[in-house]
Order: structure tokens, then C-alpha cells, then sequence
């Protein structure tokens, strides 16, 4: 049930969003409350995690993680669309890992509250996801990135917790710190931006 309960909080997620969007100072609340969403998910859920797996390491790849996408975009000065598309192929890797763990987490063998945690926080992530993907990328690619996620959610539900048990639980917390890192140059700068 929670699988599904999940599943439908994602996908409602863009349907508030959509809702409030024709208003301008509620969409300006929405995307106030999504970014704030964002960066609290990784301040409080994500970087703990890692630090705590990864060490003083995971320190570095985090701010590797924020500086990546700059450096990146330096290097492709003349092609920023490209670097743009190296940082959000980044971030959806990451994406779709943590939808994977969202799935071994609302086994009834995780516990309620954490189940019930993993739901509520797929509200605002849905949010985040039509606001990001659908104005940069259309509404095709939207619906593609959604149905990857329910996918990983899915596969994660029922066969995550053996691949998480064969994973190196520090190599996982450095992917975790890496993507954090390029999460906040997202929320910082935006996906489409010029750095000051």
C-alpha cells in the first residue's frame, strides 16, 4: 500500500504545482517552498548520510559536487547547454538512486514512520521535478523522467534491498555527497543560469 501511496503522492506533485502556477505570487510561493524542500532534503536527509558513511572524504566530493558544474561550464564555455545537460544527467543519476533506496524504505519491514516519511516527502519532490524538468525540457521528457522514477521506486520495492547489500556503503555515501553538491549549484543558480 505504501508503494502505491508513494506512487500517487509523486504524481501528484505536478498537479499542485499546475494548479497554483497560473497564480503569480502563489507559483512564486511554490517555488520558494520547492527549492526550500529541496535544500532541506539534502541538508538534512542526504549530506548527514554521507558524512557519516563517507568521512572527512565526503567532505571534498561534496564541494567537488558544487564546483563541478562551474568548472564544467568553463570548459565548455561556448557549449553551456551541454555542460547543463552533464550536470542534470548527474542529478538524475542521483535521482533515481535515491528513488531506488525510496523503494527499500517503504518495505514493511523499514517501519511505518519512515514509510509514511518516504510518502509525504514525494509530494514536494514531484513538485520540484515538473518545475525543474517540464520548463527546461517539455513535457515529454517530464513524463519520461517521472515514469523512470516510479520505475526505480518500483525496482527498489522489490529487489533494492539485495542490490544495496551488495553495494560498498561508502562508495554509495560519495555518489550521495557528489550529487548533493551538483542538487545545490541547481538550487543556488538555477538549471539554466550565467554565474555572476
Amino acid at each position: 500500500m505504501t508503494l502505491i501511496l508513494s506512487i500517487a503522492a509523486l504524481l501528484l506533485g505536478p498537479v499542485i504545482y499546475a494548479a497554483g502556477s497560473r497564480n503569480r505570487l502563489l507559483r512564486r510561493t511554490l517555488d520558494a517552498v520547492i527549492l526550500l524542500t529541496i535544500a532541506a532534503i539534502i541538508a538534512v536527509n542526504i549530506i548527514p548520510e554521507a558524512l557519516k558513511h563517507g568521512g572527512k572524504l565526503a567532505i571534498a566530493v561534496l564541494v567537488l559536487g558544487i564546483v563541478f558544474p562551474m568548472l564544467l561550464e568553463r570548459l565548455f564555455r561556448t557549449a553551456t547547454d551541454a555542460a547543463h545537460l552533464v550536470i542534470v544527467a548527474i542529478a538524475a543519476l542521483g535521482l533515481l538512486i535515491h528513488a531506488v533506496i525510496d523503494g527499500v524504505a517503504l518495505l514493511p519491514e523499514s517501519g511505518t514512520g519512515l514509510a509514511h516519511a518516504i510518502v509525504l516527502h514525494r509530494l514536494p519532490v514531484g513538485m520540484a521535478l515538473w518545475w525543474a524538468v517540464r520548463p527546461n525540457f517539455g513535457k515529454i521528457i517530464a513524463v519520461v523522467v517521472f515514469a523512470l522514477v516510479i520505475l526505480a521506486t518500483i525496482a527498489g520495492y522489490f529487489v533494492g534491498e539485495s542490490i544495496i547489500e551488495m553495494a560498498d556503503i561508502r562508495t554509495i555515501a560519495m555518489l550521495q555527497a557528489f550529487v548533493s553538491g551538483s542538487l545545490m549549484h541547481v538550487v543556488v543558480f538555477g538549471v539554466k543560469h550565467a554565474h555572476a
